[in-house]
């Protein structure tokens, strides 16, 4: 099977949404998701509001992994800096890497990361959650001895919150990336 396509587009793909143009549902969702951010809403509800009932759920499953799982924001972030790289999402990327700024992820981290390289981290918890993500990425597998080492370090709950963390940002970058949507500026 042949899978390469052109990449061309005739037209853009994204363009941020006027909420006075949104029917009531999409305006409901619209204004959950922007109100703990001031009225901002981020470029992937853009997208999703199209289905409201998605971009709802979506919210709710991305408020737990960025606020809620066992990893403290510094390694989060990392996680998340590791799955934008992987999936080429530049808005995503720029986002977090003002977030890991802020979590006290170095300058340097981030932009090995950014360079998809494996960084020359400052400690062993970053290291392994970078070491997780990327295995699976690279090989659409973790070897058995860094499962065991994700799950020593962190538990079982916590591994189980950041293989859901990979999938949700995943998802995000999916979207990111198939509506092209660019770095922020």
């Amino acid at each position: 099977m042949d899978t390469k396509h052109d990449m061309t587009t005739t037209h853009p793909r994204y363009r941020e949404r006027v909420r006075e143009e949104l029917g009531a549902d999409q305006r409901r969702i619209f204004d959950e998701i922007g109100r703990p951010r001031a009225g901002a809403v981020p470029a992937p509800f853009h997208i999703y509001v199209e289905s409201p009932e998605l971009a709802a759920l979506t919210q709710d499953v991305g408020a737990f992994c960025r606020y809620r799982t066992g990893l403290p924001p510094r390694l989060s972030e990392i996680a998340i800096l590791t799955t934008a790289a992987y999936w080429g999402a530049e808005y995503e990327f720029g986002v977090h890497a003002r977030e890991a700024r802020k979590a006290g992820v170095p300058e340097s981290e981030i932009a090995a990361l950014k360079r998809g390289e494996r960084p020359d981290f400052a400690d062993a918890d970053a290291a392994l959650v970078h070491d997780f993500s990327a295995a699976f990425y690279s090989d659409r597998d973790v070897p058995d001895a860094l499962f065991e080492a994700a799950n020593a370090r962190f538990g079982k709950r916590t591994v189980v919150e950041l293989v859901g963390l990979l999938g949700y940002y995943s998802m995000l970058a999916i979207a990111l990336r198939i509506y092209r949507v660019p770095a922020p500026a």
